[in-house]
């Protein structure tokens, strides 16, 4: 079985992998933050440039990213919203109503590769008690295949409605619910412990399985 797994991994490695980061690194999109109403707990400012992926998030608030995920994946494998005359750009707006975004595709000259983590920023004490009292950690199970953000078995990294990290687009997109169910005192009937959450990211061919964890932060 080991041997079947190498064989497989090499010939997916020299030819699929290599097929797909071409296709997946041909546009991006440009997110620009057109109007803040009100005060963005997140910190947003209106001028704001962010370069998104279906994979990468560039450090955009996690609840404007999850909510425009969909559109962010349909510019980014060339296609476009049927409601805009122009298929590149689309105009959005976060859960809250306060961040209103316009979200341009662009086609890279020299096909990049983008993953940009940027550093988290607190969000305890700004009047959030569910993250106030917990903390959701993203722990990584197991890797069927090949996982094209990178995630390893074993890694484990915070994360929260407002932070993706470190955390692949996709993934964060399947596990945005969770997160929120989790940090407001919630848990799943048919886990059997009630801090925990498991799942597979949407890839169901590379199955990269995970669970979520609550810990209080004064422990």
């Amino acid at each position: 079985m080991e041997d079947e797994k190498q064989i497989f991994d090499q010939e997916y490695s020299d030819e699929a992998v290599a097929y797909i980061k071409e296709v997946e690194n041909r546009y991006y999109q440009e997110v620009t933050i057109s109007k803040v109403t009100g005060n963005c707990p997140y910190g947003h400012k209106e001028g704001e440039k962010y370069r998104v992926t279906s994979l990468n998030n560039d450090g955009i608030c996690g609840s404007l990213y999850h909510a425009l995920h969909a559109p962010f994946t349909t510019l980014h494998y060339g296609g476009g919203q049927p409601w805009e005359k122009d298929i590149d750009i689309f105009k959005g707006v976060c859960p809250e109503m306060k961040v209103q975004v316009d979200v341009k595709r662009i086609e890279q000259e020299t096909p990049t590769y983008l993953k940009t983590v940027k550093e988290p920023r607190n969000m305890t004490g700004k009047g959030f008690p569910g993250l106030d009292k917990y903390r959701v950690s993203l722990e990584i199970i197991s890797i069927a295949n090949f996982c094209f953000w990178d995630h390893k078995e074993g890694q484990r990294l915070e994360v929260d409605p407002f932070n993706i990290g470190g955390v692949c687009g996709f993934m964060y997109w399947e596990l945005y619910h969770f997160i929120n169910l989790l940090l407001s005192g919630g848990s799943l009937p048919w886990e059997a412990e009630e801090n925990i959450i498991h799942g597979c990211c949407p890839d169901v061919f590379n199955q990269v399985t995970y669970r979520l964890v609550r810990e209080e932060r004064n422990k």
